[in-house]
C-alpha cells in the first residue's frame, strides 16, 4: 500500500483542485484522506456521503466543583491566560481562553477542579461519489490540537487501505511546515509538491523541500499557474533540480481550476482539452516507481 501525500507551502495553488481529479482517476484503488482540518473543501468536489461520524477530543478543559468550591481565587490567580473569570459570584471557565494547561487542577487546594475531554471537532468515514472511501475532519472554530486530528484521519484511511487491501492512500495535505503537516507527511511514500510561479510560491516550496529532506521523503513537483512569472518558473526549476525533484507538469493559468471549485466539479468533469492527459501523466508518475526508481 502507497501513501501518496499533496503537499503545497501555501494555500491557493491548486493543489485540492489537482488532488479531486486524481481521486477521480484512481476510483476505488484509493482511499482518500483529506488532512486540511482547519479549512477542509476537498468535499465540495468529491461529494462524499457520510457513513460514520466520531467526535473527537483534542485538549482537556477544567470542570468545577461549583457546589464544593470555595472561590478562594487560587486557580484564577495561577492561570496566565485569564481564562478563569468571576462570574455569577462563582469562579468559570472562559473555555474560548482556556489553553488546557491544567495548572489550576494541581493549584486546587480541595482537588474541587478536574480536567475533562474537550471535543474540539468531529471526523468522518464516507464514500465519495467515485465509490472510494473518505476520511475527512472537520475541526471547530478556533480550536487547537489539529495536528492531531489530521494523524487520526490519516490512521484511519491506512487501516481501511489495509483492511480493504486498496493499493492507494491519496492524501490531501495542509498547506504549509507546521504540526499538521508534518502529521500529513509522517510515513509519506511520495509526496507531490503543488506550488505556483509566484515569489510567495517558490518561497514556501523551499520552506516545505527543507521539511521533506528532514525527513528523507521522496518528493516530486507540480507548478501551476506556471506562465504567471516566468523568472519565478524558472528559479522553481532550478530550486527542483537542485534538490533532484523531478516536476512531473507545468500547467498554465486556467480559470478552469476556480471554475471547477465553484461548480463541484472536477477537472476531468470541466475539460477535455489537454488536461486529462496531463493529469493521467502525474497519477501515473506517482504510483508506478517511475518518479524515483
Amino acid at each position: 500500500m502507497k501513501q501518496i501525500v499533496l503537499m503545497s507551502g501555501k494555500g491557493g495553488t491548486g493543489k485540492t483542485t489537482i488532488a479531486a481529479a486524481l481521486a477521480m482517476l484512481a476510483g476505488k484503488d484509493a482511499v482518500m484522506a483529506d488532512c486540511d482540518v482547519d479549512a477542509s473543501n476537498l468535499h465540495l468536489l468529491l461529494r462524499p456521503k457520510i457513513r460514520q461520524e466520531t467526535e473527537f477530543s483534542g485538549s482537556r478543559i477544567p470542570m468545577f466543583d461549583s457546589r464544593a468550591c470555595t472561590n478562594c481565587g487560587l486557580c484564577a490567580t495561577a492561570c496566565v491566560y485569564d481564562a478563569i473569570v468571576f462570574r455569577n459570584d462563582q469562579y468559570q471557565v472562559d473555555e474560548t481562553a482556556c489553553e488546557g494547561c491544567a495548572v489550576c487542577s494541581h493549584v486546587c487546594p480541595y482537588g474541587y477542579i478536574t480536567m475533562m475531554p474537550r471535543v474540539t471537532g468531529r471526523w468522518f468515514v464516507s464514500r465519495s461519489r467515485f465509490g472510494q472511501h473518505m476520511v475527512h475532519a472537520r475541526l471547530g472554530i478556533g480550536q487547537e490540537n489539529s495536528g492531531k486530528l489530521v494523524a487520526r484521519v490519516k490512521t484511519e484511511a491506512v487501516e481501511t487501505a489495509e483492511r480493504d487491501h486498496v493499493p492507494f492512500v491519496l492524501i490531501d495535505g495542509p498547506p504549509g511546515v507546521g504540526c499538521p503537516a508534518i502529521a500529513s507527511v509522517s510515513g509519506a511514500s511520495e509526496v507531490l509538491l503543488v506550488t505556483e510561479a509566484t515569489r510567495a510560491g517558490r518561497h514556501d516550496l523551499t520552506r516545505l523541500i527543507e521539511l521533506l529532506e528532514h525527513f528523507a521523503l521522496p518528493a516530486s513537483c507540480v507548478i501551476n499557474k506556471a506562465d504567471l512569472d516566468q523568472t519565478e518558473a524558472a528559479e522553481i526549476r532550478r530550486l527542483c533540480r537542485d534538490h533532484d525533484i523531478p516536476i512531473l507538469a507545468e500547467l498554465p493559468w486556467m480559470e478552469l481550476f476556480p471554475s471547477s471549485l465553484r461548480e463541484g466539479k472536477t477537472l476531468l468533469e470541466m475539460s477535455d482539452d489537454g488536461i486529462r492527459e496531463q493529469i493521467s501523466n502525474i497519477w501515473e508518475s506517482i504510483t508506478t516507481n517511475g518518479v524515483h526508481a
